[in-house]
């Protein structure tokens, strides 16, 4: 490992709890200059990146996908960032301050950028973007934003977000889609095919030109983009990215080492060892604050309705099997949502530490009728597959019976959305700097995320309280306590595991570094010539 799992916990809560309650400033340069930039870095060259689904939305305000991200951190810009070490970094805005109050936070921007399609990015775009996200009906961002009030154009250069309540998770929300710019002009010009077309949308290092579904996207330096080197030398260096879709994770490995691809950051777990001694890949690993998790729906009417099903399934899971047998001993065995590295964690809340097959039968018995379901995975990955059938065999000596199905991973996400699935989801998370990215969405009654339809008025006031607070260790203890309820006491999914960041390069490709939110910032990358 590059990096702790302890050192991302600690610096990631100074991140946090400073960044938001006191003024911070970019390094000279610009915050893009923080990042490392290997000597003799050259510019020049395209590479292919291939990913495990295609991109669904390119709006990140309706986005709900981790493969979205994958791109848009490529052509949107956003508020803030986040290092290689998880602290947040200044990046659109250069400097913010925290009202004494908490209750208003003030952002000078950068006024060095414009959009891929001329327009000037100024604090009357960032109320355009943050009044887009908050107030449009199906926005997925709502929810990140909820205890913004208002948008307030200072000057051209400073925004001052009016806040309902002291709130704590604002800059760490920022960090991604609730905080990433998009051009109006072009927004409003596709309308609604802006989806899959949001060409010269973003302000970023490489502008999206073309998307062909379910084959590929072309991404092109953007020759304008504000963002140096530390040599003071303009980023990015590869003239172009061409990102392929493709679902199966053997036909990925191969790409990459046939050289038809350069990049890659989804590996399974039984191909890790080979690719670390293959002299011509580079692989990273480090810890990541993404989680896996069964999604039931727990909506009435549907089988999980009943939670103590929930709970025999939490119960029957054998994580410790999971990770050693499929994923190989790549990532660590989840309990919830707050991971290891994140500063509310606590090693010792492992409430379904061995798998008890028996005590899900007696609880089964208790309902009176036998659990059977659907699960649904994406289709197209033998890895996928495999886990499904060996979670199958699990809850089956717990007489638990499973369907699998596979689908399109989109067609999945969209069940979720609208509720209408009838089982069980085998969907992840990819993570956020703070515990309140991973839970509060997810979890709190009504919000975007809660694919689950879970409800629960202690964990409701519990997340609220956390998020009222910037005093690390009172969020700890909403945190925690609310964890309690929703894994063990009233459990709203099944956890199993939190993941690794991976990321997989032929050797010429340089500069990229693993990051804690498992994406890649492609601006730093080149190829040795």
């Amino acid at each position: 490992m590059r990096s702790s799992v302890r050192v991302l916990g600690v610096l990631a809560a100074f991140a946090i709890l400073f960044g938001a309650c006191a003024g911070s400033a970019a390094p000279a340069g610009g915050a893009a200059s923080a990042a490392p930039a290997a000597a003799k870095a050259t510019p020049g060259g395209s590479v292919t990146f291939v990913l495990e689904n295609d991109v669904i939305d390119f709006d990140p305000m309706r986005s709900r996908a981790f493969v979205d991200r994958n791109v848009h951190y490529q052509i949107y810009d956003s508020l803030v960032r986040i290092d290689a070490t998880g602290k947040i970094v200044p990046w659109l805005a250069e400097k913010w301050d925290t009202a004494a109050d908490g209750k208003a936070v003030t952002f000078s921007l950068r006024k060095d950028v414009k959009y891929h399609d001329g327009t000037a990015f100024d604090a009357e775009s960032v109320k355009w973007n943050i009044d887009r996200y908050i107030k449009t009906t199906g926005s997925a961002r709502a929810g990140e934003l909820a205890s913004v009030d208002s948008v307030t154009v200072v000057d051209p250069a400073t925004v001052r977000f009016n806040l309902k309540t002291p709130f704590s998770p604002l800059l760490a929300n920022l960090v991604d889609r609730a905080g990433m710019m998009v051009s109006k002009a072009v927004a409003e010009a596709a309308g609604a095919d802006f989806t899959r077309k949001a060409f010269k949308a973003g302000s970023g290092p490489f502008v999206l030109t073309e998307a062909v579904k379910d084959d590929h996207m072309t991404l092109e330096k953007n020759l304008s983009w504000w963002g140096k080197d530390k040599d003071g030398s303009k980023l990015p260096y590869l003239d172009k990215i061409t990102v392929k879709p493709i679902t199966n994770s053997d036909v990925r490995l191969t790409n990459v080492k046939t050289g038809d691809a350069q990049v890659a950051n989804n590996i399974a777990g039984k191909d890790v060892a080979v690719v670390k001694t293959d002299p011509a890949l580079s692989y990273q690993q480090i810890a990541s604050y993404a989680f896996d998790s069964l999604i039931p729906n727990r909506a009435k009417g549907f089988v999980f309705e009943e939670g103590r099903y929930v709970r025999a399934v939490a119960m029957a899971l054998d994580r410790k099997e999971i990770l050693d047998k499929w994923a190989f001993g790549v990532g660590a065995v989840g309990y919830g949502t707050i991971a290891p590295g994140h500063f509310a964690a606590d090693p010792s809340f492992k409430p379904f530490e061995k798998a008890d097959p028996e005590g899900a039968k007696k609880l089964i018995a208790e309902v009176g009728k036998p659990l059977s379901f659907e699960l649904l995975i994406s289709a197209g990955d033998p890895a996928g597959l495999q886990l499904a059938q060996l979670m199958q065999a699990q809850l089956a000596k717990a007489d638990i019976k499973t369907e699998i199905q596979q689908l399109e991973f989109a067609k999945i996400l969209e069940l979720q959305s609208k509720k209408t699935f009838k089982g069980l989801t085998l969907v992840g998370w990819s993570g956020r700097v703070d515990p309140d990215g991973n839970t509060y969405d997810h979890l709190y009654t009504g919000k975007p995320f809660n694919d689950s339809s879970y409800s629960n008025k202690d964990v409701d006031r519990l997340l609220d309280e956390q998020r009222a607070t910037s005093d690390p260790e009172k969020r700890k203890t909403a945190l925690r306590a609310a964890e309690k309820i929703y894994v063990q006491d009233d459990p709203a999914r099944v956890w199993y595991r939190f993941r690794a960041v991976q990321l997989l390069t032929v050797k010429k490709l340089q500069g990229l570094e693993a990051y804690p939110d498992s994406l890649i910032r492609f601006q730093y990358g080149w190829l040795q010539k």
